[in-house]
């Protein structure tokens, strides 16, 4: 009898931790499977990239050229269709990121740090001279009609002046920082106490132009913008004239979405370490440039600007 017993209770035992094994082998493999699908998602490559480009990007027939070739060699390297929209203002570069509608764009120093906690943006490389570190900058320049009798920073108080955008380093913060040592004013008091009246021309070509058609007296833009329209002749050394010049800038960079997968953020790093191409330099007036690696802490000086001018994106991006 008590064998009997023994032996029911044995194949009971038996039975119940056969179900038991059975169980576990079915969740494990559901578990497996499951993370398996998920590391599938976060590693999958979208179809097509996207790149926005600040304002001006195309406003001239080289410009255009150029980005056609920088389309079609990142898009080869990737072996996935690129494209590249061109966005109205500073602002719409930085929520097409936040939106997720652009993967990677080109950002001004200021924009950048904004895009960088509003729209999860990494900065991966940029574009200078020989592609070395001690030329990864850039300068502002203050320009005016010679007509205006302009001669120095001090010489704008009473005068009408164009910044570029608000979300532009060298066409609105920087010069905005000078501005307030020049002449001892507050960020804030700059516009009512220092100029006659200011405005917002939209993109550094524009500036360029409303000071070399005296739509304004005086206006502020990069180097490069006042050479380019020198060498295309969109404006001439009669129209429009440089009377002051900033501090080196940190260079322009080239930033990432961070959630983009991490395969694809390499192989877009590497693309443009990689990329040289002539004609593309010839139109863009940067022969002799070379991408170089960045990182997000060599912008902290930008965001050491913006706090002492206490300019935040939620006052600049309304």
């Amino acid at each position: 009898m008590n064998t009997k017993i023994r032996l029911v209770l044995l194949a009971t035992m038996i039975f119940a931790m056969s179900l038991s094994l059975f169980g576990c082998g079915t969740k494990t493999q559901e578990s497996v499977t499951a993370a398996e699908a998920s590391t599938e998602v976060a590693n999958k490559w979208p179809e097509k990239l996207v790149m926005g480009f600040l304002p001006g990007e195309e406003s001239t027939p080289e410009n255009k050229a150029g980005n056609k070739i920088h389309q079609k060699a990142l898009s080869d390297y990737l072996g996935i269709p690129v494209e590249v929209i061109i966005c109205e203002d500073y602002n719409a570069v930085i929520e097409t990121m936040k939106n997720n509608k652009t993967h990677l764009a080109s950002f001004g120093p200021f924009s950048y740090i904004i895009a960088h906690d509003r729209s999860n943006a990494e900065a991966i490389v940029v574009n200078c001279k020989e592609g070395k570190k001690e030329n990864a900058f850039y300068t502002s320049l203050f320009i005016t009609n010679p007509a205006s009798g302009i001669k120095q920073l001090s010489d704008l108080k009473g005068k009408t002046f164009a910044f570029v955008d608000p979300a532009s380093t060298s066409g609105n913060l920087v010069p905005r920082s000078m501005f307030v040592k020049e002449f001892n004013v507050t960020p804030e008091e700059l516009d009512t106490k220092v100029f006659k009246s200011t405005q917002f021309s939209g993109s550094h070509n524009n500036s360029l132009l409303a000071a070399a058609n005296r739509s304004v007296e005086a206006a502020a833009c990069t180097r490069q913008t006042y050479e380019n329209g020198i060498k295309n002749k969109t404006v001439t050394e009669q129209d429009v004239v440089i009377f002051a010049e900033s501090d080196p800038i940190p260079s322009s960079p080239i930033a990432v979405r961070k959630d983009l997968p991490e395969d694809l953020k390499a192989k877009i790093k590497a693309f443009y370490l990689q990329w040289h191409d002539e004609e593309y330099q010839k139109l863009r007036n940067i022969v002799g440039y070379r991408y170089m690696e960045i990182n997000d802490s060599d912008y902290d000086t930008i965001r050491t600007i913006a706090k002492q001018m206490n300019m935040k994106p939620e006052d600049l991006l309304k």
